[in-house]
C-alpha cells in the first residue's frame, strides 16, 4: 500500500508511507522560504514521491487530515447544544448568538474553501474523488499520537484551535484502534484563548504563542487569572470545558474584546502570560481528570498532539498527573503533522485484505538529505574557505570549537521533520554563559523569553534532568519540560528557566551519530553535560532545507562557522 498524506492546512506538508512505513515527510515552508505556509503542498509532494521513487498515479491513496466536516453524530449535536447554551446563559444574548453564528459560518465556508482547493488541485493531476480519503481533523491527530506511541494502551488527548467543529478531544487507544471518549467543540476552544493573549501582547497568534509560554515564568498569580476565567475555564460541576462567549472570550485569535483588553491593560504582560499558561494547565488537566475519575482509571499512559501540545510547560504538567505513567508527545503536534497523521490513519484502519497496522517514528528525520559529497560540491562551489575533517576528527573539533565560544551552525543527514531542530539543522554553542540567550537572540534577531534548549546524550540525561527515564521518548524531540538538577544549573545555566526548568533534547546514539559524539566529546573535555541546541534559522524564517540555505546563514552573520557534514566552512573573509 502506496500512501501519500497531505494537509494544505496552516503549515502545508506531505508524507509518503509505503506498506507502513515512513518513507520521507516535509512541509512547504522549507521549500518556499515563507514560515508556515499555506498552500496546496506541491513542492513538498514532488519531494515525497521522488524520494520514493514514485509519481501520482502510483499511490494508491491519498489521505487528508483535515476538512473532513464535523461528524454528524459526534460533533453537530454538541455544537448545536453548546451553541445554544451560549446564548442561554449569556447576559448579551444577541451579542453572543452573533458571535457564535460568525464563528460557525467562518468555520463552514473556509474549510470548504481549502476542501475545493485540495480536491481540484489533487484532480489537476489525474487524481480523482475515488483515491482521496478524508479524516477528522481531531482523529487525525490524536493517530498521530497514538499510531507511534509504542504503548499498548493508553488515553489519547488532543486540543488546539480548531478543526472539523472541535477543539478538545479525548480518546482510548487499544490494539483494535481509538474510541472517542470525550471532547469539546471550537466554542470552547484552549487554543483560542492562547492565542487571544498572544495577540493581545502583540506577538503573531499561531505562531509566538511560545513567547507567552516562556513569559508566564516571569509572572506571578494576579487578577488577571480571574478575568480570563470569567471567559474560560473547566467546569467541576458539568465535568466539562466551558467558555462563556461574550466580553470575556470570543473563538477567534483575532477577536477584540474591548472590556477584557481594558482590564488586563491594568496588568504586566508576564502576569497575564502566567495567567493563561495556569489557565491553559488547569483547565486541560481538569479535563483529563475528570475522565479518568469517571472512567475509574487508576493508572494509563497519554498520547498527545494537537498544536496546544507545542507547550512544553503544559506537557509537563500533565505528565505530573498521578495516574500518567508514561507521556508520548508527537513530535510534529500541531496542523503541520496532519499529513503524516492522515497517512498512519489509512494505515491505522487497514483494508479487508491487511487489517489495521501502527506506523513506527523512531526519529523526525524524514525530510531531504545531503551526502557528505553533495555538500562539499556546494561548498566548493560557493568559493568559501572550508577544511575538509576526517571522521574521526568531526567530533573532537566542534566540541573544542564549542568549548571556546564560537557560534557554530550545524548541517547534517536528512531534515527534520516538525518545529523542533533536532541535530540536523541546529545552531550548537556552549550553555555555560547565561548572556548568551541575549546576545545569540539579537544576533538572530529573535525575541524570545524562554531560554535555549539543552542537547545532551542518554548517557548523561540522569544527571541533568530530575526524573528523567530512558523509556521517555518526548525528551527525544524537545517536547517535555523537566527540572533541572543542581549540576546542570551550575555547569550549563543558560539552557535553565527561571522557574528551574529546561526543555531538553536527549540524543541516542543510534538516531544521529556524529551529533552525539560531540556532545560526548564536548562533555569529556569541559565536565559540562549539555551544550544549546537551537533551531538554524534566522527570526521568521524556516528552518534551513539545503547547503545552500546554511551557506547563506553563515554569510549573514548568523553563525561564526558552518559544519555542513564534514566540511568546517569558514565566513568569507
Amino acid at each position: 500500500m502506496k500512501v501519500l498524506g497531505i494537509a494544505n492546512a496552516w503549515d502545508s506538508g506531505a508524507a509518503l508511507l509505503v506498506d507502513g512505513v515512513v518513507v520521507a515527510a516535509a512541509n512547504e515552508e522549507r521549500f518556499s522560504r515563507i514560515k508556515l505556509d499555506r498552500c496546496f503542498p506541491e513542492r513538498s509532494i514532488g519531494y515525497v514521491l521522488a524520494t520514493g521513487g514514485l509519481e501520482l498515479d502510483g499511490i494508491d491513496l491519498v489521505a487528508s487530515g483535515c476538512w473532513k466536516g464535523a461528524h454528524p453524530s459526534e460533533t453537530m449535536p454538541r455544537l448545536l447544544e453548546e451553541a445554544e447554551r451560549q446564548v442561554a446563559e449569556s447576559s448579551d444574548p444577541e451579542r453572543t448568538e452573533k458571535m457564535v453564528s460568525q464563528r460557525l459560518a467562518v468555520s463552514k465556508s473556509r474549510d470548504a474553501e481549502f476542501r475545493d482547493e485540495l480536491v481540484g488541485e489533487l484532480a489537476a493531476r489525474g487524481v480523482g474523488s475515488d483515491r482521496i480519503r478524508f479524516f477528522d481533523h481531531h482523529y487525525t491527530h490524536a493517530v498521530s499520537a497514538w499510531s507511534p506511541s509504542g504503548f499498548d494502551e493508553a488515553l489519547v488527548l488532543t486540543a488546539d484551535g480548531r478543526g472539523d467543529g472541535r477543539a478538545v478531544t479525548l480518546w482510548h487507544g487499544t490494539r483494535t484502534g481509538l474510541k472517542l471518549l470525550d471532547m469539546a467543540t471550537e466554542l470552547v476552544s484552549p487554543g483560542a484563548l492562547y492565542g487571544f493573549i498572544t495577540a493581545w501582547m502583540g506577538f503573531v497568534p499561531d505562531r509566538h504563542e511560545g513567547k507567552v509560554t516562556g513569559l508566564a515564568a516571569y509572572g506571578v498569580p494576579s487578577g488577571a487569572r480571574g478575568l480570563l476565567e470569567s471567559g474560560y475555564g473547566f467546569d467541576v460541576e458539568s465535568g466539562r470545558l466551558r467558555s462563556a462567549i461574550g466580553p470575556s472570550y470570543a473563538p477567534f485569535v483575532t477577536a477584540r474584546l474591548p472590556e477584557l483588553e481594558a482590564g488586563l491593560d491594568g496588568h504586566r504582560r508576564e502576569d497575564v502570560a502566567h495567567a493563561v499558561q495556569t489557565l491553559l494547565e488547569d483547565s486541560l488537566i481538569g479535563f483529563l481528570e475528570a475522565n479518568i475519575e469517571r472512567l475509574g482509571i487508576e493508572s494509563t499512559n497519554l498520547c498527545l498532539a494537537g498544536g496546544c501540545m507545542g507547550n512544553v510547560r503544559l506537557n509537563q504538567k500533565l505528565r505530573e498527573v498521578d495516574e500518567v505513567n508514561e507521556v508520548y508527545v508527537f513530535p510534529h503536534m500541531g496542523d503541520g503533522g496532519l499529513g503524516l497523521g492522515a497517512a498512519m490513519a489509512v494505515e491505522l484502519e487497514g483494508s479487508e485484505e491487511t487489517g489495521g497496522r501502527r506506523v513506527a517514528m523512531e526519529t523526525a528525520y524524514m525530510g531531504p538529505g545531503f551526502s557528505d559529497e553533495a555538500i562539499e560540491a556546494v561548498v566548493v562551489e560557493s568559493g568559501l574557505p572550508y577544511r575538509l575533517l576526517d571522521e574521526a576528527e568531526v567530533a573532537p573539533v566542534v566540541a573544542d570549537l564549542i568549548a571556546k565560544g564560537t557560534i557554530v551552525g550545524w548541517f547534517q543527514q536528512r531534515m527534520e521533520v516538525g518545529p523542533r531542530a533536532l541535530g540536523a539543522r541546529s545552531i550548537l554553542a556552549s550553555a555555560t554563559d547565561q548572556g548568551i540567550n541575549d546576545s545569540l537572540n539579537r544576533r538572530l534577531d529573535r525575541t524570545e523569553f524562554m531560554p535555549f534548549a539543552p542537547a545532551t546524550t542518554e548517557a548523561l540525561a540522569g544527571e541533568c534532568f530530575v526524573g528523567w527515564e530512558p523509556q521517555h521518548a518526548a525528551s527525544r524531540f524537545m517536547t517535555m519540560c523537566y527540572d533541572c538538577t543542581q549540576l546542570l544549573a551550575e555547569r550549563c545555566p543558560a539552557v535553565v528557566h527561571v522557574d528551574g526548568t529546561a526543555r531538553p533534547q536527549v540524543v541516542v546514539r543510534n538516531h544521529n551519530p556524529r551529533y552525539y559524539d560531540v556532545i560526548q566529546a564536548y562533555a569529556s573535555s569541559t565536565g559540562n553535560p549539555a551544550i544549546i541546541n537551537t533551531s538554524f534559522n534566522h527570526h521568521e524564517e524556516p528552518i534551513v532545507l539545503s547547503p545552500q540555505d546554511a551557506l547563506r546563514s553563515l554569510a549573514d552573520g548568523n553563525v561564526d562557522v558552518l559544519v555542513a557534514g564534514r566540511c568546517l566552512v569558514s565566513p568569507a573573509e
